[in-house]
């Protein structure tokens, strides 16, 4: 008899970074060391060499790329396998910015897959935590051209044409590749971004000016790739609202969804052509396939696989206000050119 497919799990994966905090472990009950300074928790990655490690039900201990190679679209859906093969197409992670995260911008896939034989970075932000003194800086508070933004970078004034702005919990900002951003002051988001590791840091607050501090900074590698024009706000997504369902966005990378979870939600993996992704953003929640008496528990912070191929299942809220974000790549007639055949 066939096993059945479940919700998986995956161990987390701390990465420590100049600009983390404690939180992720304080809040968030991530198995990190107290003491450490995290940057990110990779809570879902695809990477052949850096993949999450499944940590619950019979796959346990199984990297996340292995499963895909042996059990292929009844993980991530025909299209998808089509598209990305055993790699998953998207990397999740939840960030603890508390110091000042670099100003950077990412590539598109043309120029990233030239460059680095990598797909290129389009992300999403939804904040979970913001401190009175959080700031998001996206993209330009006017038009610039490569010149005057070289002289700021060299002058250090490049902080007066960045747009900021005072972020609130459960605002949501779609980062297309090429916008110019940056984040600092206290803040805990969760991070939705196609399967890449690529970043251009362009200016880092005074930090690359002090060897203790320096790191390595693109501004050659970023001027090609950057959106010079003043920002639209055309991906910011205010909190709030009380409507059961609420569309984050919607690209040819993925789609993300908030739901107020009310009632009970019955959900069928087969009409999205796609895996799904839940992470749990307020409150705390329950997935209970129909093929199985095992619900799966869902605290806030954490993120699940539902694979492609599971049968229906429902959420529910175990307190009230629950809400979570539902994550997945929807099926596209668009060549990827940048994929090798």
């Amino acid at each position: 008899m066939k096993k059945a497919i479940y919700p998986i799990k995956f161990i987390p994966q701390p990465r420590e970074r100049v600009w983390g905090g404690r939180r992720l472990a304080a809040q968030f009950h991530k198995p990190f060391d107290p003491d450490a300074v995290i940057g990110e928790s990779w809570e879902v990655s695809g990477f052949e060499d850096d993949s999450s490690v499944i940590e619950n039900g019979w796959l346990e201990d199984n990297p996340l790329f292995d499963v895909i190679e042996t059990y292929m679209d009844e993980i991530v859906g025909e299209d998808n396998y089509k598209r990305f093969g055993n790699e998953f197409p998207v990397l999740v992670k939840l960030l603890d910015i508390q110091e000042r995260l670099s100003v950077q911008v990412h590539p598109d896939d043309e120029t990233a897959f030239d460059r680095h034989n990598s797909y290129g970075k389009t992300e999403a932000w939804y904040v979970l935590e913001a401190d009175p003194t959080a700031r998001i800086y996206m993209g330009f508070n006017k038009d610039l051209d490569m010149h005057e933004f070289l002289d700021r970078c060299a002058a250090g004034t490049l902080e007066e044409v960045l747009n900021v702005v005072t972020p609130k919990k459960g605002d949501f900002f779609f980062i297309e590749a090429g916008t110019v951003h940056s984040a600092g002051g206290g803040l805990v988001i969760a991070e939705i971004q196609q399967l890449s590791d690529v970043t251009y840091r362009i200016y880092d607050w005074g930090r690359e000016n002090n060897p203790a501090t320096a790191r390595q900074m693109h501004v050659d590698q970023a001027l090609s790739c950057i959106n010079y024009s003043k920002y639209d706000g055309a991906g910011f997504v205010h909190s709030g609202g009380s409507a059961p369902s609420k569309k984050l966005v919607e690209c040819r990378y993925f789609t993300a969804n908030e739901l107020l979870l009310t009632d009970p939600l019955r959900i069928w993996p087969d009409r999205y052509e796609s895996f799904l992704l839940y992470c749990c953003l307020e409150g705390e929640a329950v997935i209970t396939p129909s093929d199985t008496s095992q619900p799966t528990p869902l605290l806030r912070g954490e993120w699940v696989l539902i694979p492609a191929a599971m049968s229906d299942f429902t959420l529910s809220a175990i307190t009230a206000g629950t809400r979570l974000m539902e994550v997945y790549v929807g099926r596209t007639e668009e060549k990827d050119s940048y994929i090798k055949e």
